[in-house]
């Protein structure tokens, strides 16, 4: 299976699945099914202790459809990847994704290799949110799939579509 090499899995997974960086960085093989991906912990990096919390940012689980695009870089990822049970990113050395580590050395390379300009690497989470409400989907279901409500989806990532006219009845 082919990838484009440029753009980190990690990232390529953020923009597929919209989900927080957190819930990707604290993603493990066993959630990983062939038609869904269970996020249910999180990673809470900087904070002393258990460095993987249970539960997402807004519920205990949330399940999310894997489509044919997704699946593909899934089992690239897996194809390399020696542990079944373990964590689906990882750092070079095996370990836990740091993200500060890998916004520093991996995200604005990857943009610049995009050819898109600087942005924070949440916004891979608005991008995907934005193309789903753009292809029609309904934003109660796009806030089904990456843990918000519709209001927020409508107050924080609805804008207003220029291109609108008016029906004719």
């Amino acid at each position: 299976m082919q990838r484009n090499l440029t753009t980190p899995p990690f990232v390529e997974f953020l923009f597929l699945t919209g989900c927080r960086p957190s819930e990707a960085i604290a993603l493990e093989w066993d959630n990983v099914f062939a038609h869904c991906i269970v996020f249910d912990q999180v990673a809470v990096q900087g904070v002393p202790g258990e460095p993987i919390q249970e539960g997402t940012k807004t519920e205990p689980f949330r399940r999310f459809p894997v489509n044919k695009q997704l699946k593909e870089l899934l089992l690239w990822v897996d194809s390399k990847d020696s542990d079944p049970t373990g964590l689906v990113f990882k750092s070079p050395e095996g370990k836990m994704l740091n993200l500060d580590n890998f916004r520093d050395r991996h995200w604005g390379k990857a943009l610049e290799d995009l050819g898109i300009k600087y942005r924070k690497l949440y916004q891979t989470r608005h991008t995907f949110i934005t193309l789903c409400l753009e292809a029609g989907i309904d934003a109660k279901d796009v806030a089904a799939w990456v843990g918000n409500s519709p209001e927020t989806i409508y107050r924080h990532y609805a804008g207003r579509n220029k291109d609108l006219e008016v029906p004719e009845f």
